[in-house]
């Protein structure tokens, strides 16, 4: 009995214990609570917006066009006269130097070069001493003189004649005077003939006619010369072999192709435009390119000339062509290139990053600007557009921190 009074007695206690502790809790939480609503709460600053600075830069407006490198110097050697090859020195690939030997001919079509010069010589010569007759005396006045005085005879003669026909009555006798007749009357024209043409002076169609035959007569002797030295078949440039048709033996036509050459360095780039950019290009325009033959250098150029056709495809793209101010070694006809041209620039002038200005309308924009406690808007006016940054012309100042977000 004893043992179960005091375990009662133990469990009151506790409940009192814990009823006590609960009001204390209960009585100190409101107050805590009651203290801190009556404390004013402190302010804090606003968070830091991400920003850019506005700083001094070069603005460039530019376009890309790719394309490739297309050579302007390719050029075929022919044939000079029709004959056989006995000679071949070259092969493709080979470098070749202006004036090398490529090929020779066989010594029968030598031999038909030598005979045809030698005739185009001869007939220089007469068209050269004709033209020159014409431009001194024909013959000397002693000459002339001798010339009157066989004519007088001549006109005696004919005369004689005439009277011994008119008086002569047997027909054999009167048939063989009229050929002396006739014959004395040649003589006679063909000594006026020769009188006039040394007393006369040739005319001035007659003076055309001659420089015209001998113009005719220097180019076919020039020709004539020239097919004989070009029996030595040579390079017309410094450059590379890229194709030879020529066989030792082989028989070929005059002007036929034997080697095709190009001068290595004579490269230029056939690039690609759109549409969209065609308005903004002119011939003249600088040029940055890149190759990926040659990674490691960029090479200044000009636009040279725009072509103003669409190329066939289903995008609308045009054709431009690109001079190289410099080749460096190791470009080739056929290799891939990448232009950059500058469409507009300006140097050292206030710029923002191409995507924090977003202009409104007539080169107007604005932004937010942080002063370091508050944003604040600003209204800026915008120059050129630039590929990575815009200019701004006023607005804003350098260092100033532009919010971006």
């Amino acid at each position: 009995m004893s043992v179960l009074f005091l375990g009662e007695t133990r469990l009151k206690t506790f409940k009192v214990l814990l009823l006590i502790t609960l009001t204390f809790a209960l009585i100190g939480g409101a107050g805590y609570f009651g203290f801190a609503s009556s404390v004013k709460p402190t302010p804090t600053a606003p968070p830091v917006p991400k920003t850019v600075e506005v700083t001094t830069c070069d603005v460039e407006q530019t376009v890309t066009a790719p394309g490739i490198l297309v050579n302007t110097s390719e050029t075929f050697v022919k044939m000079p006269v029709a004959g056989k090859l006995a000679q071949v020195n070259v092969k493709p690939g080979d470098s070749v130097t202006a004036g090398q030997v490529l090929a020779v001919l066989d010594e029968v079509t030598k031999s038909e070069a030598q005979v045809n010069l030698l005739g185009a010589k001869d007939a220089l010569d007469e068209a050269q001493k004709i033209r020159t007759s014409m431009d001194y005396p024909r013959a000397t006045d002693e000459y002339i003189k001798k010339l009157g005085k066989d004519i007088k005879q001549a006109h005696e003669t004919v005369a004689i004649m005439a009277d011994i026909y008119k008086h002569t009555d047997d027909a054999v006798l009167k048939a063989q005077a009229l050929t002396n007749l006739s014959n004395a009357q040649a003589s006679l024209d063909d000594l006026i003939a020769k009188y006039n043409w040394y007393v006369g002076k040739p005319s001035q169609s007659d003076k055309d006619a001659a420089s015209t035959k001998l113009a005719l007569a220097q180019a076919k002797y020039e020709a004539a010369e020239a097919s004989l030295a070009s029996l030595e078949i040579k390079a017309s440039l410094d450059g590379i072999l890229l194709e030879t048709y020529a066989k030792i033996g082989q028989t070929f036509n005059s002007d036929q192709d034997l080697f095709k050459l190009t001068d290595p360095k004579a490269l230029e780039v056939k690039a690609n435009i759109t549409e969209e950019d065609y308005p903004l290009l002119a011939p003249g325009m600088e040029v940055e390119l890149y190759f990926d033959a040659r990674a490691d250098v960029t090479v200044k150029g000009r636009v040279e000339r725009i072509v103003p056709k669409r190329i066939e495809g289903s995008s609308p793209l045009y054709n431009i062509y690109i001079s190289l101010r410099e080749v460096p070694d190791g470009l080739a006809d056929g290799m891939t290139a990448d232009a950059a041209l500058t469409i507009a620039s300006r140097a050292g002038v206030l710029c923002l990053p191409r995507a924090v200005v977003r202009a409104s309308g007539e080169g107007k924009a604005v932004l937010k600007v942080w002063n370091g406690i508050e944003t604040e808007n600003r209204e800026v006016t915008i120059g050129l557009r630039g590929d990575a940054s815009v200019e701004i012309l006023s607005g804003l100042k350098e260092n100033e921190q532009v919010v971006t977000k």
